[in-house]
């Protein structure tokens, strides 16, 4: 197995926490925004207009992800991710000091369209590991946006409205007239910040800009012996692009499909969350405040981040596609229990034994669906055919995972405000009916799925060997 490049690899993870940061971040807070402002004047009116806000993000990252991966096929992944990187800063300084609605779509759609460059740092991260070494630093990345979620959650729910909490450090006109301003500057720092190390520490893995002639390297011809560094001459003849036809097979294809629905349950449940918190209990919610809710959300993502450290060495027991059928089974109990979980506020209350117990298995549960983000990103990387195709490949789970996170949380929330006002469809349970269906659509689809037969690591060296011997 090659050496992992940890300063490196560390420094991808801390970048894309960026973005899951920034995605997150005013989840907890964004439906009492909507009210502070005045584009709503009641709670079950904010799904819609909320859902516009969440979605403004991917749909922006959908139109910009595949120039973001051609440019960094053109002028590095380094570039691509710090100028990515420094543009969510500014969007997220620009969405705390927005007071009218548009300023806000405005300034979501600046984060998702220059953020749609961290398709780059899976690439990256593909180059300097090998096939033994992947689902490892492929899981590290889901743990990252999980760290992404801790950080922004929590920050996005308890920062909110900071002279009111701290009235001696916060009592200037700014925080009243910006009260959402200091989580959302918490966030752009830390985008600053790690844009700036991301200069600093990155060594760039394109082949033709990886000047001094070392770059990351996939595999070897004598495995662990291998240098992670390899010599290759700056003179290399220069590869055409590979299309998007030249690399779609029906496989992949096909786990594109799978992996659009299994990012389209994903969206839909964690925008509808905060939602379905905030809905007052006699309407089907749990009636929580903007800072229990980001609790809920930093929690349900610890507990993401204990199931995934396992999933190295269960894909190495029972393969990837494997764990990513059973992510997808455990869609079915998740979607059951949230209406558990209400009647649970409703009867016995929100402090006692039976809350925190239905929260613990609902969280637990639903934690398990997260091995599908790791499983796709390997299952992926198998179905690229070389190494120059790995940014179109890439690109192509992008675009399936940014279009279910454009469409989800609009659907999603206007879904659950749908379901509410007329809880004469179901008893009310509208919502809950119809993501239970997809589930199992899911499912079903998910046992048509087939594993990559061929290892392009392998074929390269073959090819390399035959270029030596040449």
């Amino acid at each position: 197995m090659t050496p992992i490049p940890k300063t490196q690899i560390f420094t991808l993870l801390a970048l894309q926490a960026v973005v899951a940061f920034s995605f997150e971040c005013i989840f907890p807070f964004v439906n009492q925004f909507l009210l502070d402002i005045g584009v709503v004047k009641n709670p079950e009116d904010a799904g819609f207009y909320s859902g516009v806000v969440e979605s403004a993000f991917a749909i922006s990252q959908l139109i910009t992800v595949f120039p973001a991966a051609w440019a960094s096929d053109i002028y590095g992944r380094k570039p691509v991710i710090i100028l990515g990187t420094l543009g969510v800063a500014l969007a997220m300084a620009i969405f705390g000091v927005s007071t009218t609605y548009w300023m806000m779509i405005l300034s979501r759609v600046l984060g998702g369209g220059v953020g749609a460059g961290n398709t780059a740092i899976r690439v990256m991260s593909g180059e300097m590991t090998d096939k033994a070494s992947q689902p490892r630093v492929f899981s590290w990345i889901v743990i990252s946006y999980r760290i992404g979620q801790i950080v922004g959650q929590p920050v996005g729910g308890l920062l909110s409205h900071p002279e009111r909490h701290w009235p001696k450090l916060f009592s200037s006109w700014f925080w009243y007239k910006y009260p959402y301003a200091l989580p959302c500057f918490v966030g752009s720092a830390y985008a600053l910040i790690c844009s700036i190390v991301g200069q600093l520490v990155l060594k760039e893995t394109l082949r033709s800009h990886s000047k001094g002639a070392k770059i990351a390297r996939d595999g070897g011809l004598s495995g662990e012996a291998s240098p992670l560094l390899e010599d290759i001459p700056i003179s290399s003849p220069k590869k055409l692009r590979p299309t998007i036809r030249s690399v779609l097979t029906w496989p992949l294809f096909s786990l594109l499909v799978s992996n659009a629905i299994m990012v389209l349950l994903t969206e839909v449940f964690f925008a509808t969350y905060p939602l379905f918190a905030f809905t007052p209990i006699e309407l089907g919610g749990l009636g929580l405040s903007e800072a229990r809710i980001g609790i809920h959300m930093s929690v349900r993502s610890v507990v993401h981040i204990v199931i995934l450290f396992p999933f190295s060495r269960l894909q190495e027991r029972f393969s990837a596609m494997s764990l990513y059928r059973v992510s997808l089974i455990a869609w079915i109990p998740t979607i059951m229990l949230f209406p558990l979980l209400s009647f649970i506020a409703r009867n016995r209350g929100e402090d006692g034994v039976w809350w925190y117990l239905g929260l613990a298995v609902v969280f637990s549960v639903w934690a398990i669906t997260g091995w599908s983000w790791a499983s796709v990103f390997v299952l992926s990387s198998s179905h690229s055919p070389n190494e120059d195709a790995m940014a179109t490949v890439q690109a192509l789970v992008s675009s399936c995972v940014i279009i279910p996170q454009a469409i989800g949380p609009a659907l999603g929330t206007s879904t659950f405000a749908f379901a509410i006002q007329h809880r004469e469809i179901l008893r009310g349970n509208f919502f809950w009916v119809s993501m239970l269906v997809l589930s199992v659509i899911a499912v079903l689809h998910s046992l048509t799925l087939r594993e990559a037969s061929h290892d392009r690591r392998e074929e390269e060296s073959r090819d390399t060997s035959r270029q030596e011997i040449i």
